[in-house]
């Protein structure tokens, strides 16, 4: 069969939710793929190389707001390609690539949601223009994906039941790359240079307001207090933005700041506790992965997480404003970790080969 010719649009090629889930795609279904990416931008990025590895044709343009000259290099460059489908992965801000892609003659043209809610701080204007942005990807796009129900739920709230467009599809993670590990804990501690012997809460994910790292802090300086053998491990772009905070808390000798790591599924078999207090998701990969690897989970009660969770067993949730609370049920979870994992289902539910299936039968 030939290979379907799709352009994939991104924000970046760093390493976040969007970037991460794609590279994944494109690794699993490259046989089945003519790939381009098109980068929104002209920054490289952390995962660059990885791309490049895909086989994926990488392209560098960002198109900003209202931009005539790049909406017609858009314009030009989809009608050239004569691409099967065109997908893109940025909310609101694919209105503009689906008019693009629909005048140039794109038969197939989806809009792909991977949060929860809107990341950008409101203005009168920048409002006006998502609102204006929401209508075109409702006009314009042949399908309207999200990772979850609560990324629909939010922005089309009103306009689904009867509308076959739109579909969910569950972030897909290949289980193996979590399990099977022969070394020992320690073992990985030791080559990882992290304590040995301590427990190691952890946390992934690069330092913005929605990944909510000051209550983190907080929460952890006030277990400290209480388990003495407490050290954090933080992954994640920027995370080393947070050295002032550490210190006035004065718990920097007892965490371990990394930055962006390629390894995550090493470091998680270091960690004895996974804590994720995010204040807004679509479908987190990296609690999912935490998942996966068998360890207990410490999370916020917000919507888009109680998804992941089976609906019968969501003990390890946390009201992600309440200090004192989280830290009561944390302490109840590092006595408890049996009961706060949840690997089997998150297996199951959201397994590589079936959830990027579903996606490429849709492109």
């Amino acid at each position: 069969m030939k290979p379907i010719k799709v352009c994939f649009l991104i924000p970046s090629l760093k390493s976040g939710g969007i970037e991460t889930y794609l590279l994944r795609f494109l690794k699993h279904q490259k046989d089945n793929l003519n790939a381009t990416v098109l980068i929104r931008n002209y920054e490289k990025g952390e995962l660059y190389e990885a791309y490049k590895a895909t086989g994926a044709t990488l392209v560098f343009k960002p198109l900003g707001y209202f931009n005539p000259a790049a909406m017609y290099w858009y314009y030009q460059f989809f009608k050239a390609q004569k691409f099967d489908t065109v997908c893109d992965f940025s909310a609101n801000f694919a209105g503009l690539p689906m008019v693009l892609s629909k005048m140039a003659g794109v038969k197939k043209r989806i809009t792909f949601y991977r949060q929860g809610s809107d990341l950008f701080k409101k203005s009168v204007g920048k409002q006006l223009y998502n609102n204006v942005m929401n209508i075109l990807v409702y006009s314009y796009s042949t399908a309207i994906f999200a990772n979850s129900k609560v990324g629909l739920d939010f922005f089309f709230p009103k306009k689904r039941p009867n509308d076959t467009r739109f579909k969910v599809i569950k972030n897909g993670v290949n289980s193996a790359d979590y399990l099977n590990y022969k070394e020992s804990k320690k073992e990985v501690r030791k080559r990882l240079e992290l304590p040995e012997s301590a427990y190691i809460v952890g946390h992934t994910g690069r330092f913005t307001e929605a990944k909510n790292h000051f209550f983190l802090l907080n929460v952890v300086s006030l277990l400290m207090k209480q388990e003495a053998n407490i050290h954090l491990v933080l992954i994640g772009n920027d995370t080393y933005q947070l050295a002032p905070h550490l210190k006035q808390l004065g718990i920097q000798d007892k965490c371990t700041v990394l930055g962006y790591q390629a390894n995550i599924p090493e470091y998680l078999n270091a960690f004895d506790l996974y804590f994720f207090p995010s204040i807004t998701e679509g479908q987190p990969n990296a609690l999912i992965e935490a998942m996966i690897s068998g360890l207990p989970i410490a999370a916020s009660n917000i919507d888009a997480i109680k998804e992941c969770l089976p609906t019968n067993n969501q003990n390890s949730l946390f009201d992600p404003y309440n200090v004192e609370t989280t830290v009561q049920k944390t302490l109840e979870i590092i006595k408890n970790p049996q009961n706060y994992a949840y690997q089997e289902f998150a297996k199951q539910n959201f397994d590589a080969a079936i959830q990027f299936e579903e996606f490429f039968k849709n492109l």
